[in-house]
């Protein structure tokens, strides 16, 4: 194929009119969604008394809006909620034991609902490692 035939059709194809995604204007906005949470970490003891470090990856899932809009203003509070929770939940890890997966969800649900004021915001865990 002609390299100018592929750049001028990618340049028309760039042009085309997009199909509109957004709600119409009189519509609330009452459903949920997502907000990934950043990476939480806290040191823990390794065999053999060397250092190491726990990693948290979550997603806190909503199906109120309005909660979700809250939860991203709260953020910063939530980020270091999340960190104070991994970090105890780390302190309660013995050398060379696996992370108890469900009292660290436990955890982060409880600092999750302190920090927001009221249930309704779920925590997913995604990757909890030990390094």
């Amino acid at each position: 194929m002609d390299r100018r035939a592929l750049l001028m059709f990618m340049l028309v194809a760039s042009m085309a009119p997009k199909p509109a995604l957004a709600s119409p204007k009189g519509e609330a906005k009452s459903g949920g969604g997502e907000m990934p949470m950043p990476l939480a970490t806290a040191t823990v003891l390794r065999t053999h008394g060397r250092r190491g470090v726990m990693s948290v990856e979550s997603t806190l899932v909503f199906t109120d809006g309005a909660l979700l809009e809250h939860a991203k203003l709260s953020r910063p509070r939530l980020n270091a909620a999340f960190n104070e929770a991994v970090r105890s939940e780390a302190t309660h890890l013995l050398a060379g034991a696996l992370p108890d997966v469900e009292s660290l969800t436990r955890a982060l649900q409880r600092a999750a609902d302190r920090v927001l004021g009221r249930t309704g915001a779920r925590v997913m865990l995604g990757t909890v490692m030990v390094t």
